[in-house]
């Protein structure tokens, strides 16, 4: 699946309606931490805003509809996972965000606050406590759900916590988990939600780094919507050039072939190439 900058994939993206957008916009920012992505129309019509991963399209409501506040009650529930819950729940408490629930931790394992906006809708903030299957709790389960598989490369490096600093310099990588700060390190880190792992290398344990073993035999892909920008932060951080970012054209079969693609790559000091790239068709 291709990627559209102004619209983001694979997501249930709700569509809010307001009654006034220039009150909405900086209200959900100041209260909920939501940031503007971009706003249309003129008159204003339209905004898109995110919180972390979550988006939301909010509407300038026309004369056909109405509110929450407007109907006297609503029709739904907008929940949006945050790491920091306690912080997000004091600063709504600081900015006279109207709360429904306070901090609590659910019978179904999630910690969440409930809030209301200036249109009466009702929003949840949560994150996951525990890990619990809903028979646990007394729900009924008709269909089990599968979990989607994930695979996270493990990059053997000569130095963890000189390649932690390396990722997060070169690909704003956000560190997840640390194990161990000096001999022996291990780490989990997240480049806008695709994670990956890092370890000391280990030749006991047969793991040894592509620097030190002369070769790799993974290359690493990463997404982004700007791969020549990325590609200059890499290098400004301090991974060698492989090769430019251009435009590449394959005759691919398959049910999802990917025929254009822009892509470079790089190599981190600790051997690893990285290919920075983006779907185009």
């Amino acid at each position: 699946m291709i990627s559209n900058r102004s619209v983001p994939t694979n997501t249930v993206l709700p569509h809010v309606m307001v009654r006034d957008l220039n009150e909405a916009i900086p209200w959900l920012t100041n209260a909920f931490g939501f940031v503007e992505h971009y706003r249309y129309g003129d008159p204003l019509s339209g905004a898109q805003m995110r919180a972390g991963n979550a988006w939301i399209m909010l509407k300038q409501a026309p004369r056909s509809h109405a509110t929450p506040r407007e109907l006297g009650f609503g029709t739904q529930s907008l929940t949006i996972f945050i790491e920091d819950l306690e912080a997000h729940y004091a600063h709504a408490q600081a900015a006279g965000v109207t709360l429904l629930e306070d901090l609590h931790e659910t019978v179904y394992g999630e910690l969440q606050y409930a809030a209301q906006d200036l249109d009466d809708h009702h929003w949840l903030f949560s994150r996951h406590a525990r890990d619990l299957d809903p028979i646990q709790w007394g729900a009924t389960v008709a269909h089990p759900a599968i979990l989607t598989p994930q695979i996270s490369p493990m990059l053997a490096v000569s130095d963890a916590i000189a390649a932690i600093a390396f990722y997060k310099s070169a690909f704003d990588a956000e560190i997840l988990w640390q194990l161990g700060d000096s001999e022996h390190t291990v780490a989990g880190l997240s480049v806008r939600g695709a994670r990956f792992f890092l370890a000391t290398e280990s030749p006991s344990f047969g793991t040894r780094g592509p620097a030190a073993a002369g070769c790799t035999t993974v290359r690493i892909e990463l997404f982004v919507h700007n791969p020549e920008a990325a590609q200059r932060q890499a290098l400004d951080a301090g991974a060698s050039l492989h090769s430019p970012v251009t435009e590449h054209s394959y005759p691919m079969t398959g049910p999802q072939p990917i025929r254009r693609m822009l892509q470079g790559a790089v190599i981190d000091p600790f051997g690893h190439m990285w290919l920075i790239g983006k779907i185009l068709e």
